[in-house]
């Protein structure tokens, strides 16, 4: 007849209750020790040169040594400018008049360029022209290529006031620079300072051209 000896019990194949119970209370440990780290890392001033970052390419008067012409791009700001206000990259909502847009861009001729600034004292290419257009009704998306996305697509040949028309002015993705049209082979553009410039038969524009695109109008 077999002898069986008892032993030290076993823990059945398995079950491996006590250790997941340790594991989650050491990884719960090490998750609270990063959250607390990075709590004291100074993310407000990440984040926003990363948005600086970002803007620099997309909407930037100079980028990696690359500068507009002299005229129309500013100079490197003393102080970077960015907040939420007026963000907002979705549909286009609404209809407007074109006159309403025009006038508010016409009138902050003279006021300077800053890099992500969304007015009323300074403004940059694409918050100036989202924000003439939302005087006069209509939401548009914040910065230059969701604007350029979201509008009906304009020929060159058929440009009327109030259309936005797209340029390629830094290196980087296109476009990088948006005016609205004013008739006459001219635009309003937030250059430095906000002001009305030649585009067709202009050289510089016509080299750097994108496309226009048409906001709805009522």
């Amino acid at each position: 007849m077999a002898r069986y000896e008892s032993g030290p019990s076993r823990t059945p194949p398995g079950d491996d209750r006590g250790a997941s119970i340790v594991e989650s209370a050491v990884l719960l440990s090490l998750a609270a020790m990063i959250i607390a780290s990075v709590s004291q890392t100074p993310l407000g001033g990440m984040f926003h040169d990363g948005v600086r970052e970002m803007v620099c390419l997309v909407e930037g008067p100079e980028c990696g040594g690359e500068t507009w012409t002299e005229h129309d791009r500013p100079e490197e700001p003393d102080i970077y400018e960015y907040n939420f206000t007026g963000f907002y990259d979705g549909e286009v909502l609404g209809e407007g008049d074109a006159r309403v847009a025009i006038e508010f861009a016409l009138g902050q001729q003279g006021k300077p360029y800053g890099w992500g600034a969304t007015g009323p004292n300074s403004w940059d290419c694409s918050s100036l022209v989202q924000a003439a257009w939302r005087q006069a009704g209509v939401q548009i998306p914040r910065t230059t290529w969701p604007q350029h996305a979201a509008l009906a697509p304009v020929d060159r040949s058929d440009l009327q006031p109030g259309d936005l028309i797209f340029f390629q002015t830094i290196p980087g993705p296109p476009p990088t620079h948006v005016g609205m049209y004013l008739g006459n082979g001219q635009m309003v553009h937030a250059g430095n300072p906000v002001q009305v410039v030649q585009v067709l038969g202009n050289s510089y524009w016509e080299s750097r051209w994108v496309g226009a695109g048409r906001v709805p109008q009522g």
